[in-house]
């Protein structure tokens, strides 16, 4: 365990591993902590010994001196390693440490989500092509002495204004 002489106590240094989610305005909060040193506004008092202005921290005065400095890093692949820029990284190293699991929950999530649209559309289209012959029959009751002509669509004839047609095409029909 690293052990923290600094300010003449020995005590365990603290865990970073969820400070993203610990803190109020998480990321955020970070970044504005790591970027937000300042010189002392007039009317403020002046920091004790080993302290530092920070306008982001609670109580205005943090015991850890500025860290981050523009071009204090070299990137390998060329990015200007500004103070920013390497706040940004910082934060996002720290928010993987808090769920270094999440990208694989993401994976798992988008193959749940395909499999679930995979699915609804292999049973749609069962649905359709297996209940299509349940769907299309039709049933027609009829009354016993009561003749009721029915046509190709389905339509029963009989209540028709061409009365007479259809009675003399049922009768060449016989």
């Amino acid at each position: 365990a690293v052990v923290s002489t600094q300010s003449g106590h020995y005590g365990r240094a603290p865990d970073l591993t969820l400070i993203n989610v610990a803190r109020e305005g998480n990321e955020d909060y970070l970044f504005s902590l790591l970027t937000g040193y300042e010189d002392v506004p007039p009317g403020q008092a002046e920091p004790a010994e080993g302290q530092a202005y920070n306008p982001y921290f609670h109580g205005y005065y943090i015991g850890m001196a500025q860290q981050l400095y523009n071009e204090s890093v070299d990137y390998e692949d060329g990015t200007i390693p500004y103070q920013s820029q390497i706040a940004k990284d910082i934060i996002q190293y720290l928010a993987w440490t808090a769920h270094p699991w999440m990208d694989e929950m993401s994976m798992y999530g988008m193959k749940a989500v395909a499999s679930a649209a995979a699915l609804v559309i292999i049973s749609y289209i069962a649905m359709r092509t297996r209940r299509n012959g349940i769907r299309s029959r039709q049933i027609h009751f009829t009354v016993p002495g009561h003749d009721k002509s029915i046509t190709k669509n389905g339509v029963v004839n009989n209540f028709t204004k061409y009365k007479e047609v259809d009675d003399s095409i049922a009768k060449m029909k016989r």
